[in-house]
């Protein structure tokens, strides 16, 4: 047997429980266990001590999100080791479903919003072996992988924002999986490229794929590229996108976003709501919710004209994002 499918099968023998051990009580210490040997730089560790717990106590979901959030990490890693070691990437990503789906048994908008993390990075997988047009006709965004109904609304409204022709830039999981949520789950505008900057920084075959995309020499900071592809058509950065603002003034807010270059205008793109953010608040507040929050208070404090429009109805969120 190769290496390779030795340690596939090895490792997805940790996602398995093994029934013939016995059902063992759920400790609400090991997940947190497990997270600080992942600081420690000690995944295998983490993988085989939640693997060894999950095979007995196969009901506690927060620990198979933890599993999957270090198989998850392993492919990030593997990405920026320039694709090289085993198992790679794909599989990996693989694995980390897997435990995700295991977490869904017992919701968390958490889960849903990890397990859509995965099927994006799938598909940035793809982009590095096709063109982006070539991708962008045959990815389509798993409906059962979609992320939190606030999160949709988000990448709805970020997508609405951005002008025709524009290239949408987010630097956070959650911008990019809203973003990606609404391209390829609506399968709509498809006159937008979406950039994920960590990405663009850390894996060099997607950068060189992107960069090819639009017009920019490889090489070029990521900051300064986007200006100059701004000289063609608009480029668009998410609300949580400071670090990649220049000390010029290219950057306009517009709706949610801020926007350099380009002719286009979002105001004839459509509606912008916060229905099912507001729903959610007045249920229970989760950690996504108060994510989602977070980037509208953002686009708050870059564009005071929404908050007395979209963010009003939050009360004292657009009160403090706005400075009143």
């Amino acid at each position: 047997m190769s290496p390779r499918p030795a340690l596939g099968i090895a490792l997805f023998a940790l996602l398995v429980p093994l029934p013939l051990l016995g059902q063992a009580a759920i400790d609400p210490t090991m997940a947190p266990r497990a997270a600080q040997l992942v600081r420690a730089g000690q995944q295998v560790q983490a993988t085989e001590l939640l693997g060894r717990y999950l095979a007995t106590a196969p009901d506690d979901g927060s620990a198979w999100l933890g599993l999957g959030q270090v198989y998850q990490l392993g492919s990030r890693q593997w990405h920026r080791r320039g694709h090289r070691g085993e198992p790679d990437g794909e599989l990996l990503l693989d694995f980390a479903a897997t435990a995700f789906d295991q977490s869904l048994r017992y919701p968390s908008d958490s889960a849903a919003l990890l397990r859509a993390t995965v099927e994006m990075e799938r598909g940035l997988g793809l982009i590095e072996s096709s063109d982006w047009a070539d991708f962008r006709s045959r990815f389509s965004f798993p409906p059962e992988a979609l992320p939190p109904i606030v999160v949709v609304e988000l990448g709805r409204n970020l997508v609405n924002s951005c002008p025709l022709g524009g290239v949408l830039v987010s630097t956070t999981d959650l911008e990019a999986v809203a973003v990606w949520s609404a391209l390829f789950g609506d399968r709509t505008r498809p006159d937008l490229v979406s950039l994920l900057a960590v990405r663009y920084d850390d894996d060099g075959l997607y950068r060189q794929q992107m960069a090819q995309v639009l017009g920019m020499a490889t090489g070029t900071p990521l900051t300064r590229g986007l200006l100059s592809v701004a000289g063609t058509r608009p480029v668009c950065l998410t609300p949580e996108a400071g670090a990649l603002l220049s000390a010029s003034s290219d950057w306009q807010p517009t709706r949610l976003l801020r926007i350099a270059g380009g002719s286009g205008t979002a105001d004839s793109l459509g509606e912008l709501r916060i229905t099912a953010l507001l729903g959610a608040l007045l249920t229970r507040a989760t950690p996504v919710t108060d994510e989602v929050v977070d980037v509208y208070r953002e686009a708050g404090r870059a564009n005071p004209s929404l908050c007395g429009s979209l963010l009003g109805p939050l009360g004292p969120v657009a009160r403090e994002a706005c400075g009143h």
